[in-house]
């Protein structure tokens, strides 16, 4: 009897496995994109169905992910992070569109996976104490060609963010959004550096179903970021990377377990009601 992997190895020696009609063999090819993602108003609708929605119901997304410490060549691991966002956005008069955004983070132990209240530093053998409890609410504004405001300027920031040009491969569609920042403070010696880059990725022909305002895309991301303040490092060199998964426009069943566990016990009023939190900013308009 003749095994499957000898078969295979004839087939090709004999160029039996090429031997596909050419109609079955184009009709495997994934046909192209008519997706507009090229021009402005394309690639900005493409954008917001994809980060958010082009409707003003509320959108919940989350990341989790490694992080690790980097001092010259090495990658010590050190905890992982959950992550949630809760945004609304709305169109404003002059075709921008205002994102008013909540996030809760908890940092969680590697081996239990529990939220974390203090971190044994491995760098410096302390107890470092671990600020939780979410970031207070803001307000975002996306123009047309997707430059990013915040409303006021804070002193002390520098701010790059852009977002790369669309890939489309077929049926699938990558945005890239990259930030980097540098945040310097009073009495501090150096800035606190912050990057990201995040990569969404979602299919063509839900982004083209009529009606639709919003999809779910799959994130995969990847940070650099100065030592946290709470780690204590002072001027030991090095720095922060992290690495890890998400989603957007994202279900409930499909959020962290860690993220949802330690929510619940540690912030219920996020769980009754998250769009309540962003109402102040909400309601204030833009």
């Amino acid at each position: 009897m003749i095994r499957r992997r000898e078969a295979l190895a004839g087939m090709m020696a004999t160029g039996a496995a090429l031997a596909v009609p050419a109609p079955l063999r184009a009709a495997s090819a994934a046909a192209p994109s008519s997706l507009d993602v090229t021009s402005m108003a394309g690639r900005q609708r493409t954008f917001l169905m994809m980060r958010g929605a082009l409707d003003e119901d509320l959108v919940t997304n989350w990341v989790q992910a490694n992080y690790y410490g980097v001092v010259e060549d090495r990658m010590q691991p050190l905890f992982n992070v959950v992550s949630a966002v809760f945004s609304r956005t709305r169109a404003l008069a002059d075709g921008a569109y205002q994102q008013v955004t909540f996030e809760l983070a908890w940092f969680t132990d590697i081996a239990t996976g529990k939220a974390l209240d203090t971190f044994r530093n491995p760098y410096t053998n302390k107890d470092c104490k671990i600020p939780s409890g979410g970031f207070a609410p803001s307000s975002t504004r996306f123009d047309k060609d997707l430059s990013f405001h915040l409303p006021k300027e804070m002193p002390g920031l520098q701010l790059e963010h852009e977002v790369l040009p669309i890939v489309t491969r077929g049926n699938d569609v990558w945005v890239t959004e990259r930030i980097r920042s540098a945040a310097s403070f009073p009495g501090a010696a150096r800035p606190f550096r912050y990057s990201d880059s995040t990569v969404m990725h979602a299919q063509a022909s839900d982004l083209q179903r009529p009606g639709a305002t919003r999809v779910t895309s799959n994130v995969s991301y990847t940070n650099v970021v100065s030592w946290r303040p709470w780690l204590e490092m002072g001027d030991h060199p090095g720095h922060l990377t992290a690495s890890g998964v998400g989603r957007q426009n994202a279900t409930r069943d499909s959020m962290p377990p860690a993220w949802l566990e330690a929510t619940e016990a540690r912030r219920p009023d996020v769980f009754k009601d998250p769009a309540a939190l962003l109402a102040p900013l909400w309601d204030a308009k833009a």
